[in-house]
């Protein structure tokens, strides 16, 4: 199986994910308050992915860490994007409650408790 780099592929899609906020930036789909909490939740979804990938492969330690990195950058963006849109901020609670929560699930996938 050929192998490939998830760093170097992670900066290549952060790089498009950067040109393609830019782009509805400057055709006045969002606005500059809006740029980079886009950012930051594109990026989160993306670790989450690369999360994905690396316990599939399951010959590299880091997965939930990478994931929890994921959800963490998701939150923190889609929290700004929500506070920025104006939304009550009783719904960026719950947003962060669901990120707990995932963690949680998560955590305790991984320990194999269940």
């Amino acid at each position: 199986m050929a192998r490939f780099h998830l760093g170097l592929l992670s900066f290549g899609v952060f790089l498009i994910v950067v040109a393609v906020w830019t782009a509805a930036f400057l055709l006045e789909a969002i606005s500059a308050a809006n740029l980079v909490p886009l950012i930051l939740l594109s990026s989160g979804i993306w670790t989450i992915a690369i999360a994905g990938i690396k316990a599939a492969k399951q010959k590299e330690d880091g997965a939930f860490s990478t994931f929890g990195w994921g959800m963490l950058l998701t939150v923190l963006g889609g929290s700004f994007y929500m506070a920025n849109m104006g939304m009550n901020p009783v719904y960026i609670v719950v947003f962060v409650l669901a990120l707990l929560g995932a963690l949680a699930i998560v955590a305790a996938l991984k320990s194999g408790r269940i």
